[in-house]
């Protein structure tokens, strides 16, 4: 039986934001204050309801000046969130790969013009092998919907079969590279959508997903423990065969949420 977290209601409170501690995670209050954000754009809380972003930060732990890596932030729509949330002192760095840097050009572009998320440095176009970032420096490494972008080789379209990589990102180094970067009480969040068990990497080019014992596996592997999952992005409706983008189960997939530590 899947574990169920209860409803917190969320309070708004115009100032308790600005009061953040700097050793505490935000509050519930904080978090409500932060998605009411009058800088955050409309278009990004209308995508709250499917991706339940204040559960998300306060199961991450968000915290006033911390260091965050947003790993294939795309658009950047958490890297905002994770702007906001840490502050003018804390730092965030946003990560997109010649993959996904195809399709997150344009708007991480519009998000971060005029040096408007000052706090942000961006990483463009570049494996995660090759991030400039100090180690034992971060204390939140995140991805949301995007792990199985490792296994991202190939997409069908109008029957042709269209490349995007050669082979599968060396996860290895990746996760290597990323562990390094990390303070040893650093945190590592990853939410993806669910595949069939046993459907391996062909589920990332078919449907866009991940079997969930894939992840446990290569990070277990790569030397850390998963120290809590959450469940309330999980749909036992979903059709774990479907891909993520058909109209009928887009933004209500079954996503996994895990959270590790170095071991």
């Amino acid at each position: 039986m899947r574990k169920l977290i209860a409803v917190i209601p969320i309070i708004f409170s115009a100032f308790a934001f600005a009061f953040a501690s700097s050793e505490q995670p935000l509050s519930t209050q904080q978090i409500a204050s932060l998605l009411s954000h009058k800088e955050r754009p409309p278009q990004d809380q209308k995508r709250d309801p499917a991706r339940l972003p204040d559960r998300v930060l306060a199961f991450s732990r968000i915290t006033k000046n911390q260091h965050i890596l947003d790993i294939f932030a795309g658009g950047g729509w958490y890297t905002e969130l994770f702007s906001h949330a840490v502050g003018e002192n804390g730092k965030v760095y946003a990560q997109n790969d010649e993959v996904i840097w195809r399709f997150a050009e344009k708007p991480i572009n519009e998000r971060t013009k005029d040096n408007r998320l000052s706090n942000v440095v961006r990483f463009d176009n570049m494996p995660i092998v090759d991030i400039d970032i100090p180690d034992a420096s971060l204390d939140i490494v995140f991805t949301a919907l995007n792990y199985h972008d490792l296994f991202f080789t190939e997409f069908t379209q109008d029957g042709k079969v269209n490349k995007v990589r050669e082979e599968i990102v060396d996860y290895k180094a990746a996760l290597a590279r990323i562990k390094r970067a990390m303070k040893d009480e650093g945190t590592f969040v990853i939410i993806d959508h669910a595949a069939e068990p046993g459907s391996g990497y062909q589920a990332a080019n078919v449907e866009h997903r991940i079997d969930p014992d894939i992840v446990k596996f290569q990070m277990r592997e790569a030397g850390f423990e998963l120290v809590e999952e959450a469940y309330f992005l999980r749909n036992p409706q979903d059709d774990l065969s479907t891909n993520v983008f058909e109209a009928a189960i887009r933004g209500k997939t079954d996503r996994f949420v895990y959270k590790f530590q170095k071991q």
